[in-house]
């Protein structure tokens, strides 16, 4: 029999601690990855190679990849032939993707008022990043940057949650902002800038240990403005379940399965 819910964890897919974050500005929310930037680039999944490849071909191409946090997409992008351009308007995460990727240019910048030039780039693209931005700045400064035919990739890690435990990760911490509303533009509003936008979902795995997912929930916003005792509090409950759930009993890592979903919008009008 599972143990019950603790006051942290949810039945709603919102834990405890993301409605208290929640009523913090969206502004506080995006700088608090200032104070937990080591652990994100711990922590967080890349992407997998088959979507980039979907997203933007085999050729080499010039992207801007827009709000490039540590460069976990960054790197899957240098990793399969592309240019890299990298905006991220934090000096904390910026600084980690340079040291780690001296082939990317990295740049100070936001997505409302990105720091290129008009049709300079061939692709841009975005890992779990887009529903920090203005919406409507940030469509108009992509498609002002984009050399056509031009494309936009969007990609976001889900939990899968076919296993068990990893269900129970979700719980605690509640969905990826990819598994929420409204985390993209809708396709309807895309289809005023490209001619074609198109979805597909790819599998993705990350190898873990207690460690590293507890820099995984570290990592996100919704802990990131809580006070410690609560934030210990969430992750000690992370902690419980390696000594709970069947698949992670008497193990010391394990692979937590993804769901990578990528959006890409090709061709602007």
């Amino acid at each position: 029999m599972r143990r019950a819910r603790t006051r942290d964890e949810s039945l709603f897919g919102m834990s405890a601690h993301e409605h208290e974050s929640a009523r913090a500005s969206r502004a506080e929310r995006a700088s608090s990855f200032a104070r937990v930037a080591d652990e994100y680039d711990r922590g967080r999944p890349s992407y997998p190679r088959e979507a980039i490849e979907w997203l933007l071909g085999t050729e080499p191409l010039d992207v801007l990849d827009l709000g490039a946090g540590t460069g976990k997409l960054t790197g899957a992008l240098l990793a399969a032939g592309h240019r890299v351009l990298a905006v991220e308007p934090l000096a904390e995460m910026r600084a980690i993707l340079i040291a780690a990727l001296p082939d990317a240019q990295a740049l100070a910048g936001t997505a409302e008022a990105l720091p290129l030039a008009d049709a300079s780039v061939d692709a841009v693209t975005a890992g779990s990043a887009f529903h920090w931005f203005d919406e409507r700045l940030a469509r108009a400064e992509i498609a002002r940057v984009l050399r056509p035919p031009g494309v936009l990739g969007l990609l976001g890690n889900g939990f899968d949650t076919s296993s068990a435990w990893v269900a129970r990760v979700r719980e605690i911490l509640g969905p990826p902002a990819i598994q929420r509303p409204g985390h993209w533009p809708a396709v309807e509003d895309l289809r005023e800038d490209y001619v074609e936008v198109e979805d597909r979902e790819f599998p993705h795995e990350q190898l873990i240990d207690r460690a590293s997912l507890r820099d995984l929930a570290s990592s996100r916003s919704s802990l990131a403005l809580l006070s410690v005792d609560q934030r210990e509090r969430v992750l000690a409950g992370l902690d419980r379940l390696w000594e709970q759930e069947p698949e992670l009993i008497g193990r010391t890592q394990a692979l937590l399965p993804w769901r990578t979903r990528a959006r890409r919008c090709s061709r602007l009008r």
